[in-house]
């Protein structure tokens, strides 16, 4: 009868270890961190004769975790952070690490969970490891519409182990050519001039073509040397009026990287979100003048009908071509068509409408005549010149203090 007890409180400690560690990797951080609510005496009922009413009975003891060891199990992981390397957007990448039980006794895999849901891996779950023996586990990371660094774990209960090992997992999605970093960080109080890197992921020789419309300001580089596989370029937001874009689209001579953009996040440039886009910038790349460009919106408010798309400018049409909901997104189809043969860089807004809600997004594309090779067709204007980026202040030495009096 005392073993079968045992069992009983050891499944119920696992169960309860397995929805702890469900629920972590399920809940959005800001609700783990709201407030409790304070814990309510209840009152002890008086009896018309004016005494207190007896106790309540005393609670149950707490379960015997004994059984149960509080250090992470015998689990060598081979590679410890498994990384991806760079993905095309949309695609995707997998990899497989191994699980040795490098301990003196067989350990039982209870649960394999992934820190957010864009993560899947095989199912483990009940693998017995023997002394020495090895298992592959394979991860799957889904792809993203636009460039992002990706950073994610996943997490591996053993049986009578307190303690998750866990495993990294890092990628980047990326097209072929990137900026580094990724990202402008214009906040209120941050420097409005600076500089990126914008390089090619395969150290191809290419050429920038525009930055924002504008013709690109090197440092260390001038027109008519040869191209690179890479480029530092400056930039002041301050020449922006009234005010910068939400995006730096940046062209370049490549015809698997057309334009890609750098976001310029600030109070003004984050997105509102009506409904949950995959992304709230459309990449329609290269354009050939009198052409269009077939886009898929991605949102994952798959229940929310989109009933229409509006342009936000009179120089581009938008057209629904339709929607459908796959593995709980929905995926929209519209179709951009430049209305003027101006070539350059396209930048405006569209709008999808559901039937309460509108949700705007940022669309940019790179519009060159029709065969048109290198930079013909992207017609960069000259920008105000940028300011260097701010140097660093000297540090001057103090001065030494003077020797004491002699007495």
């Amino acid at each position: 009868m005392t073993t079968m007890n045992s069992a009983r409180i050891r499944f119920a400690v696992r169960s309860a270890a397995l929805a702890s560690l469900a629920c972590v990797s399920l809940v959005a951080p800001g609700a783990l961190a709201q407030t409790p609510a304070p814990a309510r005496t209840p009152a002890v009922p008086v009896p018309a004769s004016g005494q207190a009413a007896a106790p309540a009975p005393a609670a149950a003891p707490p379960i015997d975790m004994s059984g149960t060891i509080d250090s992470l199990p015998p689990l060598s992981i081979q590679p410890p952070v498994l990384d991806l390397g760079f993905m095309a957007p949309r695609i995707g990448n997998k990899g497989t690490v191994t699980l040795t039980n490098t301990g003196k006794t067989p350990l039982t895999i209870a649960a394999v969970t992934p820190s957010c849901k864009c993560t899947t891996t095989s199912a483990l779950a009940g693998t017995v490891l023997q002394p020495g023996q090895s298992v592959p586990l394979e991860a799957a990371l889904d792809g993203a519409s636009m460039p992002q660094t990706h950073r994610a774990s996943i997490r591996v209960l053993v049986e009578g182990y307190a303690k998750v090992a866990e495993i990294q997992l890092r990628a980047e999605t990326a097209m072929p050519v990137r900026a580094v970093p990724p990202i402008i960080n214009a906040v209120e109080g941050k420097p409005r001039q600076g500089r990126f890197v914008v390089e090619s992921i395969d150290k191809k020789p290419f050429t920038i073509c525009a930055v924002g419309g504008r013709v690109p300001e090197f440092i260390g580089y001038n027109a008519g040397d040869a191209p690179r596989a890479q480029y530092l370029v400056k930039f002041d937001l301050d020449t922006w009026q009234p005010e910068f874009p939400a995006y730096l689209a940046i062209e370049t001579d490549r015809a698997d990287c057309p334009i890609f953009d750098i976001w310029v996040r600030s109070e003004r440039t984050i997105p509102t979100s009506a409904f949950r886009m995959k992304d709230y910038r459309v990449n329609a790349g290269r354009i050939d003048v009198g052409g269009s460009s077939d886009v898929s919106l991605e949102m994952e408010d798959a229940g929310e009908d989109i009933l229409a798309v509006e342009s936000g400018s009179p120089e581009v049409q938008v057209e629904m071509l339709g929607q459908h909901v796959d593995s709980k997104v929905r995926k929209v189809s519209v179709r951009i068509t430049p209305k003027s043969p101006r070539e350059g860089l396209l930048y405006a807004t569209l709008k999808l409408y559901g039937r309460e809600k509108e949700q705007p997004l940022t669309m940019f594309a790179s519009v060159r005549p029709k065969g048109a090779a290198g930079c013909i067709g992207c017609n960069p204007v000259q920008g105000p010149p940028a300011k260097a980026p701010p140097a660093p202040t000297p540090v001057t030495p103090s001065a030494p203090a003077p020797a004491p009096a002699a007495p």
